[in-house]
């Protein structure tokens, strides 16, 4: 069962009513494998037709976090952009802005979750933020030594904003002016612009210069990321983060 599933099944044990049988049968299964494991009281949750009826609710709430690894109340799972922008209630992702109560955080090789309210992610080491949806969503993790990916939506939210306060930071974004103002605006314990060693190749391979030209008056305005800065006058083109993910 996938984690997905089964939160949904727990959404609905919890209001206390689970319509399939199915679900139900897979959820009693669970419930079984977990009590041997632990050696708990095994019908803390049991089930009169569809009617779902918690017994013991710590031993409920332990259970629900062994599967997810975390407490309910932190866990969604994201799968692709689409989930993430109806999520947001923004049917254009491309234009999607995270609410400022949430930080949106991954681990390395997992799926997205949303962190909301008081609830904010364990993060072991430097932390690399991303600008784009898109590259979020489908990370090379090949790329980095690090375990935890935040998506920033542009210019970051207020609660990734103070999350980020007092961590290290490797910025992943585009290539272009805006990518450094991001950068520039981010403010925590120290930060870098994450620059892969094939820059100039992408650079030769995926100009883009009608966007360079949309950017270009803002350049005097940037505070400049120098080996960034200077492909980008050399070839009179910016490059998107995306292209590292083709």
């Amino acid at each position: 069962m996938t984690k997905k599933r089964f939160y949904r099944i727990i959404k609905e044990a919890k209001r206390g009513i689970v319509e399939s049988a199915k679900d139900r049968k897979d959820l009693v299964k669970l419930i079984n494998e977990f009590s041997k494991k632990e050696d708990v009281f095994r019908y803390f949750v049991r089930f009169r037709g569809k009617e779902a009826i918690v017994n013991d609710e710590k031993i409920f709430e332990r259970f629900i976090e062994s599967i997810l690894g975390c407490k309910f109340e932190e866990f969604v799972e994201v799968e692709s952009k689409k989930e993430l922008a109806e999520i947001f209630k923004d049917t254009k992702a491309k234009n999607l802005h995270t609410s400022d109560i949430t930080i949106i955080h991954r681990k390395r090789n997992a799926l997205p979750q949303i962190f909301y309210d008081d609830f904010k992610p364990e993060i072991s080491g430097r932390v690399v933020v991303l600008e784009n949806y898109e590259s979020f969503l489908r990370i090379d993790f090949e790329l980095f030594k690090e375990v935890d990916f935040i998506y920033l939506g542009g210019y970051s939210n207020k609660k990734t904003a103070g999350f980020l306060e007092d961590k290290d930071v490797l910025f992943f974004g585009d290539f272009d002016f805006y990518g450094m103002m991001i950068f520039d605006s981010i403010k925590c314990k120290s930060k870098e612009f994450f620059v892969p060693e094939n820059l100039e190749e992408l650079f030769i391979k995926y100009p883009n210069q009608k966007l360079y030209l949309k950017q270009k008056f803002i350049e005097d305005k940037v505070k400049k990321v120098e080996v960034v800065y200077e492909l980008i006058k050399k070839h009179s083109a910016v490059v998107e983060q995306e292209v590292l993910d083709k």
